[in-house]
């Protein structure tokens, strides 16, 4: 088997990758048959298989060194997130970026925002996903289709929310259609997805208009139109007011700088300005709610956003992560965005939980 042969393999080329240190999250003092297992549970795990053997030891060197990578992430964290093995880490930050990243974002164009609001009290941590409000976990595979994915999941909460109706809506009719000359696989902005979804009343279902995970000729179904929405807002670049609306109306949609995301496992992430610039945004996420946490040891304390990613229930915390609140981390503050709902009965709508 070429697994058996990989450590010796290794060794027969002179190739050394130094160990992760003891304070690391990682088992310390890894060895060459230590870390040929550990690269054997993740392709049993995320069902990695490679085209040959050169490329499997190609990947297990890249492997290795993203296992030095989370080391040293690990050791200049400061919140408490932890970093190790995920379902990217045969890839090189490159690799990640090219696959994921949605490079339309990396520098977006001005959007006007709602102008700054009077200072605000500190809004009660509140959580979307004890509510039953949220839809579930998506995975957009290798279509830089964040953007869309993000924006259909801020509409289906906000009916879940406000008229307690549930919707399964069309991401691909947004990547086909929103930028129809070049697909949306290309990446895209949130906002261009909700003025769609105004322009046109409403999104196809899924399961009339499904997700392929790749580009293709925009359709006009004749069908109903479901979910319309009354508009969009940028809301202003302050977290309170971000956290207030969150809690009052529901998820909001937000970019974000992804770099440290292909190594995160869980915990809250804090990084510094210069770590994790908040201006190069390269991924669109939705805010859930947020709260107030505490390292195990009591040495770190601090607010955070809880947020639903686009990557798959086997990434992160079930597919979500949690990122500090209040010092704009990986510039999450910069594009908040939200579809707008008015008229929509006398329904009263749902409390978000603490």
């Amino acid at each position: 088997m070429w697994l058996a042969n990989l450590a010796a393999c290794w060794m027969l080329w002179g190739t050394w990758i130094s160990v992760p240190s003891a304070n690391s999250t990682l088992p310390p003092d890894l060895n060459m048959t230590q870390l040929t297992q550990m690269f054997q549970d993740f392709m049993v795990k995320f069902g990695k298989t490679y085209g040959s053997q050169e490329e499997m030891l190609y990947r297990f060197k890249i492997f290795v060194r993203n296992m030095e990578i989370s080391r040293a992430l690990q050791d200049t964290e400061l919140g408490t997130a932890q970093y190790g093995v995920t379902r990217f880490s045969d890839l090189t930050e490159s690799e990640f970026a090219k696959k994921f990243g949605n490079p339309v974002l990396q520098a977006p164009p001005f959007v006007q925002t709602q102008p700054p609001r009077s200072p605000l009290k500190e809004p009660k941590p509140c959580n979307w996903t004890k509510a039953g409000a949220l839809p579930p976990v998506k995975d957009q595979g290798e279509c830089k289709a964040c953007w869309a994915f993000a924006a259909v999941s801020n509409i289906e909460a906000l009916w879940k929310i406000n008229q307690n109706i549930q919707r399964s809506l069309s991401v691909q009719e947004l990547i086909d259609c929103t930028y129809p000359s070049r697909g949306g696989c290309m990446g895209g902005y949130v906002w261009d997805a909700l003025l769609y979804v105004f322009n046109n009343t409403g999104l196809s279902s899924s399961t009339l208009y499904p997700y392929i995970e790749k580009d293709q000729p925009c359709r006009k179904h004749k069908g109903r139109k479901l979910t319309k929405i009354d508009g969009y807002s940028v809301l202003p670049r302050d977290e309170k007011y971000i956290a207030e609306v969150v809690a009052s109306q529901g998820p909001v949609t937000a970019l974000m700088n992804k770099k440290f995301c292909q190594h995160y496992q869980k915990g809250i992430m804090q990084r510094s300005e210069e770590d994790c610039d908040p201006n190069w945004l390269d991924h669109a996420v939705l805010i859930v709610g947020f709260g107030e946490g505490k390292s195990r040891r009591g040495s770190w304390s601090g607010s955070y956003w809880i947020i639903q990613n686009s990557w798959g229930k086997h990434w992160g915390e079930q597919g979500y992560f949690r990122l500090h609140r209040g010092s704009n981390a990986c510039g999450i503050r910069n594009y908040a965005t939200t579809a707008i709902l008015n008229n929509l009965g006398r329904k009263k709508p749902a409390a978000c939980p603490p």
